[in-house]
């Protein structure tokens, strides 16, 4: 019988954040998105808390499955920006996506050296489609050819032991008990990871602290 325990901790940005890059959308989008929109490759709030950093084990494809099943994950076109604009999720499993926009706009997926994994139109406010994902792990790009400015980036793991940092830094994942390396995942700052050791019932908290100048 798997027992269980509890990693937590906070992401942030230690330093001062460069000035968010604002973008020319066009004619026909400013009047449902604004006449500038802006780059959220990095979000950063209160204290340098970093949202949106991918938290994973380096390694669960062995261990059973978590108590709680992989909610699906979903990425909505809204106001011109993909929300979330970075997003983990299981390989080969079923990414939804919506349209929130009374806009015309696709979705394009690519993984690898610009491999194309789907592209599809989405015409109509409010509607969603379900699409598969690569069922090798790792980094999904998506692009929309309608609106250039727009993008995201999904994370893909053979495990289902991910989380994503909310806007205030924190995550929190439940997790086998024993002993893991904890991986820490943006797309404009390094890999790193932590041992870890985890026993049933407890929680243990791992923050994690990137420098400004770590950006790229």
């Amino acid at each position: 019988m798997t027992e269980w325990g509890t990693l937590e901790g906070r992401v942030r940005l230690s330093g001062p954040p460069p000035a968010p890059v604002l973008r020319d959308t066009s004619a026909t989008a400013a009047g449902v998105c604004g006449a500038q929109s802006e780059d959220r490759s990095l979000v950063v709030g209160q204290g340098g808390a970093l949202a949106y950093a991918v938290v994973a084990l380096r390694d669960g494809a062995d261990f059973a499955a978590p108590p709680e099943p992989t909610a699906e994950p979903v990425l909505d076109q809204r106001k011109c920006s993909y929300e979330p604009p970075a997003l983990a999720a299981r390989a080969g499993s079923s990414l939804a996506l919506r349209n929130s926009d009374p806009l015309v706009h696709n979705v394009r997926a690519a993984s690898g050296a610009n491999r194309s994994v789907f592209n599809v139109a989405m015409p109509l406010e409010g509607m969603t489609l379900h699409r598969p994902l690569p069922t090798e792990p790792g980094t999904v790009a998506i692009r929309c050819d309608v609106h250039p400015w727009m993008r995201a980036v999904v994370r893909t793991f053979d495990h289902p032991y991910f989380t994503t940092s909310g806007a205030d830094g924190h995550f929190r994942l439940k997790v086998p008990a024993g002993k893991h390396t904890l991986v820490f995942w943006h797309e404009r700052l390094p890999e790193t990871s932590r041992a870890v050791e985890i026993h049933a019932g407890e929680t243990v908290t791992v923050d994690q602290e990137w420098g400004s100048a770590d950006l790229r």
